[in-house]
């Protein structure tokens, strides 16, 4: 969030302060007021609803009534479209389609040609699985916007003159070496020269190809180097909005799985130290699935404040739930891990009420601007509610993710005009890069325990929606409970237990070493301290084991080179 706009409050002011809440309630009053501001948000929602997203919202409700179509469109997005020959894809397209059927939720002209597929497809596949990119490109484009600069400057121009602001965020394959890594490099740069794009968000993932969780110090180095040209760039260029305001462009740093949290961190902030970059605003995700973000949080906002009182520029944390769960319980399970998250969705909604709480106080968002990240009416409402009542609007951004729930964020902006939309985009020769999103999406928003699963026929009073507003005010309690202690503790600094005889159904294994935790990065920090003096005349001997018995002698001595330092015996 750079310069903050002139917001008009006046309205969501009266509306807040005119709100019949109930004094002798224990709930509280803020939270009271989040209640009937949803149910407002909610209804008026509905009113601005289209017909064609009436029909979209009719669609996917049927999906997600029929577990066994879920799984069919699961399969036909992530399976179909990998392989770059037609030829391939049109033989694992046509299985699936004989193995699962025809989804049942696609309108009758789609069920028709992909019926027609099924029986004719194969037979001219250079033609057919074009069309079929084609139809779901076109299809998923409201979600995932062409990256060609003709194609994604449009939207962008078009929904500048409505007034919505966009943050893009360029999808792509893993980086195969550091050629990738530049290549991307430059193309954030590039992005950055374009008049209609005003904010990007850049994941470390992307810019480096060699980030290791046990060589931190080296990972941040080199990042903070390719985040300062990020960060210059976007100082230099400029941005006039639809409003006329003139504001620099603005870079985020988007967060990933678990493993990179504190090298994001770390480079975040020590690139912003650097000299000449005191007055460059920027913005950073956090997590609140990951127990360890609210500490961070404080962390950031400590440094912030500092930062900001030696006359330095604010900058910004977008808040979200978190987006990478399927992987990190997958990561924890193969390594024998702890899973790194929550392991409740109510510890989740708890400690992002905590972290927006924290970063709405008037004292904190001055120096650390917040966006909020959600499409949970129920949580944006008791954002807005907090803003307006700590008179905090013009630190605070509300975030949402393009092409969902569009009729709710048009909602929203009557209210609280400051809105940002997260856009990923990928050009068509990379759509499949895309397909990882667009499963994640999926998977999430059509989860039992996500806001949007509902909102396809939620309405007030029904019991959806008294048993999501019941969950909402219960969060709070939870909040007195929650454990913010990160859950992968372990040290390999303690000394190892005893062994002992043990029966098989008694063994386990001994997890993999959690590098993503400073006390083992400085555990194997020693073991490098204890041996880099071990070398030369001071290299040791390390004899032969046989049979359990040291074996010394006068047997010949090979000297071995340390890979590491070229030369060293």
């Amino acid at each position: 969030m750079s310069d903050s706009p002139l917001i008009d409050m006046s309205e969501i002011t009266k509306l807040v302060s005119e709100m019949n809440v109930d004094r002798a309630s224990p709930v509280p009053l803020s939270v009271q007021k989040a209640s009937l501001l949803a149910r407002r948000l909610l209804s008026r929602a509905s009113e601005l609803q289209t017909p064609q997203e009436r029909r979209q919202q009719h669609e996917l409700e049927r999906m997600m009534n029929s577990g066994s179509d879920k799984s069919t469109l699961i399969q036909m997005t992530d399976q179909a479209f990998r392989s770059e020959r037609a030829a391939r894809s049109a033989e694992q397209l046509t299985h699936i389609l004989d193995v699962q059927g025809v989804p049942r939720f696609f309108s009758t002209f789609d069920r028709a040609m992909l019926k027609g597929f099924q029986s004719f497809g194969a037979y001219l596949p250079g033609v057919s699985i074009p069309l079929v990119k084609d139809k779901m490109r076109a299809e998923t484009a409201n979600v995932v916007l062409p990256a060609e600069p003709e194609l994604l400057q449009g939207h962008l121009a078009e929904r500048r003159q409505h007034g919505v602001r966009m943050n893009v965020n360029y999808l792509g394959e893993a980086l195969l070496g550091e050629q990738d890594a530049q290549r991307r490099l430059e193309s954030y740069l590039a992005a950055l020269q374009l008049p209609e794009i005003e904010v990007i968000s850049v994941k470390v993932s992307t810019i480096y190809s060699q980030i290791s969780s046990i060589a931190h110090h080296r990972a941040v180095q080199i990042l903070s180097d390719r985040m300062e040209l990020l960060y210059r760039a976007a100082a230099r260029a400029r941005f006039t909005r639809s409003d006329g305001i003139e504001v620099p462009k603005f870079v985020y740093l988007d967060m990933e799985e678990y493993r990179d949290l504190s090298i994001t961190v770390d480079t975040f902030i020590e690139t912003l130290d650097r000299p000449g970059l005191e007055h460059v605003g920027a913005g950073i995700a956090l997590q609140a699935y990951v127990p360890d973000s609210a500490a961070v949080q404080k962390r950031i906002t400590e440094w912030g404040r500092k930062r900001v009182a030696a006359g330095g520029a604010p900058v910004t944390i977008r808040i979200v739930k978190g987006a990478n769960m399927e992987m990190e319980r997958v990561e924890a399970s193969v390594e024998g891990w702890p899973q790194a998250p929550f392991m409740e969705k109510v510890d989740t909604d708890a400690c992002y009420k905590l972290m927006i709480e924290y970063g709405l106080r008037p004292e904190n968002a001055d120096a650390v601007k917040i966006g909020v990240a959600s499409h949970n009416l129920f949580d944006l409402s008791y954002a807005l509610v907090l803003t307006v009542e700590r008179q905090v609007s013009a630190h605070v951004q509300f975030e949402m993710l393009e092409g969902m729930a569009n009729h709710q964020r048009r909602a929203l902006s009557e209210l609280a005009p400051n809105i940002l939309l997260y856009a990923p985009a990928t050009r068509r020769e990379d759509f499949v890069n895309a397909i990882g999103y667009l499963i994640r999406r999926l998977d999430e928003n059509t989860g039992d325990d996500n806001f949007l699963r509902h909102t396809f026929k939620l309405e007030i009073g029904s019991e959806e929606w008294e048993s999501l507003e019941r969950d909402f005010i219960e969060c709070f309690d939870r909040i007195e409970r929650l454990n913010l202690v990160p859950r992968r503790t372990q040290d390999r600094r303690s000394p190892p237990q005893e062994g002992g005889s043990l029966t098989r159904a008694e063994f386990v294994n001994e997890p993999d070493t959690d590098f993503a935790l400073p006390q083992n990065i400085e555990w194997a920090q020693g073991i490098l301290a204890r041996w880099r003096g071990r070398h030369g005349e001071n290299a040791p001997r390390i004899p032969l084991y046989v049979a359990g018995q040291e074996v010394l002698g006068e047997r010949d001595v090979r000297e071995c080179l340390d890979p590491s330092r070229p030369g060293l015996v």
